[in-house]
Protein backbone atom coordinates (compact mmCIF):
# COMPACT_ATOMS: atom_id res chain seq x y z
CA UNK A 1 0.00 0.00 0.00
CA UNK A 2 2.69 2.89 0.98
CA UNK A 3 4.36 1.71 -2.21
CA UNK A 4 1.32 2.55 -4.48
CA UNK A 5 0.94 5.88 -2.51
CA UNK A 6 4.52 6.69 -2.78
CA UNK A 7 4.03 6.49 -6.59
CA UNK A 8 1.00 8.56 -6.57
CA UNK A 9 2.33 11.31 -5.19
CA UNK A 10 5.72 10.83 -7.66
CA UNK A 11 3.25 11.03 -10.82
CA UNK A 12 1.16 13.79 -8.99
CA UNK A 13 4.68 15.91 -8.41
CA UNK A 14 5.30 14.99 -11.86
CA UNK A 15 1.95 16.85 -13.55
CA UNK A 16 2.05 19.71 -11.00
CA UNK A 17 5.95 20.09 -11.97
CA UNK A 18 5.13 20.31 -15.56
CA UNK A 19 2.04 22.45 -15.01
CA UNK A 20 3.78 25.24 -12.85
CA UNK A 21 6.85 24.89 -15.53
CA UNK A 22 9.21 23.32 -12.98
CA UNK A 23 10.67 20.94 -15.80
CA UNK A 24 13.93 19.93 -13.73
CA UNK A 25 11.44 18.86 -10.75
CA UNK A 26 9.20 17.36 -13.44
CA UNK A 27 11.40 15.01 -14.84
CA UNK A 28 13.18 13.64 -11.82
CA UNK A 29 9.58 12.96 -10.53
CA UNK A 30 8.69 10.87 -13.99
CA UNK A 31 11.85 8.73 -13.62
CA UNK A 32 11.17 8.38 -10.04
CA UNK A 33 7.71 6.91 -10.77
CA UNK A 34 9.00 4.54 -13.56
CA UNK A 35 11.77 3.30 -10.75
CA UNK A 36 8.70 2.77 -8.19
CA UNK A 37 6.94 0.70 -10.88
CA UNK A 38 9.94 -1.10 -12.05
CA UNK A 39 11.03 -1.72 -8.28
CA UNK A 40 7.13 -3.14 -7.80
CA UNK A 41 7.36 -5.46 -10.24
CA UNK A 42 10.37 -7.21 -9.73
CA UNK A 43 10.00 -7.54 -6.20
CA UNK A 44 6.68 -9.74 -6.47
CA UNK A 45 6.89 -13.32 -4.33
CA UNK A 46 6.66 -15.05 -8.70
CA UNK A 47 8.81 -12.94 -11.50
CA UNK A 48 8.35 -14.53 -14.93
CA UNK A 49 9.80 -13.38 -18.21
CA UNK A 50 6.71 -11.39 -18.90
CA UNK A 51 7.88 -9.30 -15.93
CA UNK A 52 11.18 -8.38 -16.94
CA UNK A 53 9.70 -7.43 -20.28
CA UNK A 54 7.13 -5.14 -18.33
CA UNK A 55 10.45 -3.75 -16.37
CA UNK A 56 12.12 -3.36 -20.02
CA UNK A 57 8.70 -1.15 -20.87
CA UNK A 58 9.25 1.00 -17.89
CA UNK A 59 12.90 1.84 -17.88
CA UNK A 60 12.57 2.59 -21.90
CA UNK A 61 9.36 4.85 -20.50
CA UNK A 62 11.79 6.77 -18.58
CA UNK A 63 14.31 7.44 -21.25
CA UNK A 64 11.30 8.41 -23.31
CA UNK A 65 10.60 10.88 -21.13
CA UNK A 66 14.07 12.57 -20.44
CA UNK A 67 14.37 13.07 -24.46
CA UNK A 68 10.75 14.35 -24.56
CA UNK A 69 12.09 16.97 -22.03
CA UNK A 70 15.55 17.70 -23.06
CA UNK A 71 15.45 17.54 -26.26
CA UNK A 72 13.48 18.13 -29.49
CA UNK A 73 14.21 14.92 -31.30
CA UNK A 74 10.77 13.97 -31.59
CA UNK A 75 11.21 10.58 -33.78
CA UNK A 76 13.85 9.26 -31.18
CA UNK A 77 10.75 9.86 -28.58
CA UNK A 78 8.36 8.13 -30.99
CA UNK A 79 10.61 5.35 -31.70
CA UNK A 80 11.12 4.82 -27.69
CA UNK A 81 7.39 4.93 -27.26
CA UNK A 82 6.40 2.20 -29.89
CA UNK A 83 9.02 -0.21 -27.70
CA UNK A 84 7.44 0.75 -24.95
CA UNK A 85 4.42 -0.72 -26.15
CA UNK A 86 6.08 -3.73 -27.78
CA UNK A 87 7.52 -4.68 -24.73
CA UNK A 88 4.15 -4.50 -23.17
CA UNK A 89 2.64 -6.39 -25.86
CA UNK A 90 5.26 -9.40 -25.60
CA UNK A 91 4.95 -9.69 -21.73
CA UNK A 92 1.15 -10.54 -22.57
CA UNK A 93 1.96 -12.76 -25.47
CA UNK A 94 4.14 -14.69 -23.68
CA UNK A 95 0.64 -15.55 -21.01
CA UNK A 96 -1.26 -16.35 -23.93
CA UNK A 97 -2.33 -19.96 -25.19
CA UNK A 98 -5.42 -21.19 -27.34
CA UNK A 99 -7.19 -19.72 -29.64
CA UNK A 100 -7.54 -16.47 -30.81
CA UNK A 101 -10.90 -14.16 -30.14
CA UNK A 102 -11.20 -12.31 -33.42
CA UNK A 103 -14.21 -9.99 -32.80
CA UNK A 104 -11.97 -7.89 -29.81
CA UNK A 105 -9.71 -7.20 -32.60
CA UNK A 106 -12.56 -6.80 -35.09
CA UNK A 107 -13.72 -4.21 -32.51
CA UNK A 108 -10.30 -2.33 -31.70
CA UNK A 109 -9.60 -1.89 -34.86
CA UNK A 110 -12.95 -0.44 -35.89
CA UNK A 111 -12.81 2.16 -33.12
CA UNK A 112 -9.28 3.45 -34.30
CA UNK A 113 -10.20 3.53 -37.78
CA UNK A 114 -12.78 6.17 -36.40
CA UNK A 115 -10.32 8.08 -34.76
CA UNK A 116 -8.21 8.11 -37.92
CA UNK A 117 -10.49 9.86 -39.87
CA UNK A 118 -11.51 12.37 -37.36
CA UNK A 119 -7.54 13.26 -37.52
CA UNK A 120 -6.97 12.35 -40.84
CA UNK A 121 -7.76 16.07 -42.07
CA UNK A 122 -5.24 17.29 -39.76
CA UNK A 123 -2.31 14.80 -39.80
CA UNK A 124 -0.48 15.90 -43.08
CA UNK A 125 2.81 14.24 -42.81
CA UNK A 126 1.98 12.71 -39.59
CA UNK A 127 -0.05 9.79 -41.34
CA UNK A 128 2.51 7.47 -41.65
CA UNK A 129 3.89 7.46 -38.04
CA UNK A 130 0.34 8.02 -36.75
CA UNK A 131 -0.98 4.46 -38.88
CA UNK A 132 2.10 2.80 -37.14
CA UNK A 133 0.73 3.71 -33.57
CA UNK A 134 -2.23 2.93 -33.95
CA UNK A 135 -1.10 -0.61 -35.31
CA UNK A 136 1.07 -1.31 -32.20
CA UNK A 137 -1.61 0.27 -30.40
CA UNK A 138 -4.62 -2.07 -30.96
CA UNK A 139 -2.22 -5.41 -31.05
CA UNK A 140 -1.33 -4.32 -27.34
CA UNK A 141 -4.62 -3.94 -26.23
CA UNK A 142 -6.12 -6.86 -27.93
CA UNK A 143 -2.97 -9.16 -26.33
CA UNK A 144 -4.09 -7.71 -23.05
CA UNK A 145 -7.96 -8.40 -24.05
CA UNK A 146 -7.18 -12.23 -25.13
CA UNK A 147 -5.68 -13.10 -21.79
CA UNK A 148 -8.26 -11.73 -19.72
CA UNK A 149 -11.06 -13.07 -22.03
CA UNK A 150 -9.19 -16.82 -22.30
CA UNK A 151 -8.47 -16.67 -18.43
CA UNK A 152 -11.07 -14.27 -16.58
CA UNK A 153 -9.05 -12.55 -13.55
CA UNK A 154 -8.97 -9.82 -12.00
CA UNK A 155 -5.22 -9.01 -12.70
CA UNK A 156 -5.69 -9.97 -16.70
CA UNK A 157 -8.92 -7.54 -16.05
CA UNK A 158 -6.30 -5.07 -14.84
CA UNK A 159 -3.99 -5.13 -17.02
CA UNK A 160 -6.06 -4.93 -20.41
CA UNK A 161 -7.59 -1.64 -18.56
CA UNK A 162 -4.24 -0.67 -18.20
CA UNK A 163 -3.49 -1.18 -21.92
CA UNK A 164 -6.98 0.24 -22.71
CA UNK A 165 -6.31 3.46 -20.59
CA UNK A 166 -3.05 3.78 -22.79
CA UNK A 167 -5.09 3.36 -26.18
CA UNK A 168 -6.96 6.25 -24.65
CA UNK A 169 -4.27 8.43 -23.59
CA UNK A 170 -2.46 8.63 -27.04
CA UNK A 171 -6.01 8.95 -28.73
CA UNK A 172 -6.43 11.89 -26.51
CA UNK A 173 -2.75 13.08 -27.45
CA UNK A 174 -3.86 13.18 -30.77
CA UNK A 175 -7.18 14.86 -30.66
CA UNK A 176 -5.93 17.57 -28.53
CA UNK A 177 -2.78 18.12 -30.81
CA UNK A 178 -3.86 17.63 -34.45
CA UNK A 179 -7.48 17.84 -33.88
CA UNK A 180 -9.11 20.65 -31.55
CA UNK A 181 -7.66 21.66 -27.71
CA UNK A 182 -8.92 20.04 -24.82
CA UNK A 183 -9.48 21.89 -21.74
CA UNK A 184 -7.05 20.82 -19.12
CA UNK A 185 -4.97 18.37 -22.22
CA UNK A 186 -2.50 18.15 -20.40
CA UNK A 187 -3.83 16.90 -16.82
CA UNK A 188 -5.73 14.24 -18.75
CA UNK A 189 -3.20 12.95 -21.26
CA UNK A 190 -0.28 12.56 -18.67
CA UNK A 191 -2.54 11.57 -15.57
CA UNK A 192 -3.54 9.09 -17.68
CA UNK A 193 -0.52 7.73 -18.93
CA UNK A 194 1.09 7.28 -15.72
CA UNK A 195 -2.19 5.58 -14.08
CA UNK A 196 -2.08 3.34 -17.48
CA UNK A 197 1.42 1.81 -16.61
CA UNK A 198 0.64 1.64 -13.07
CA UNK A 199 -2.19 -0.55 -13.54
CA UNK A 200 0.17 -2.69 -16.32
CA UNK A 201 2.55 -2.89 -13.19
CA UNK A 202 -0.33 -3.67 -10.65
CA UNK A 203 -1.66 -6.83 -13.07
CA UNK A 204 1.57 -8.31 -11.88
CA UNK A 205 1.00 -7.88 -8.05
CA UNK A 206 -3.05 -9.25 -8.04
Amino acid sequence: MWSWLAVSLSGIGAIAGTKHGHIGQALVYKVFTFVLLAVLAVTQSIVAEYTYWIVAGLAISAVADVLHTVTQKRPLHFVCFLLVQLCYSKAFWLQLSGEMVWWLFALLLAACVVAFFLLLPRLDKLVFPVVIMGIVLIQLAWASGELWLLEPQLSHAVGFAGCSVLLLSALAYALNCYRSPIKGAYLWVTGSYFLAHALIVASLTI
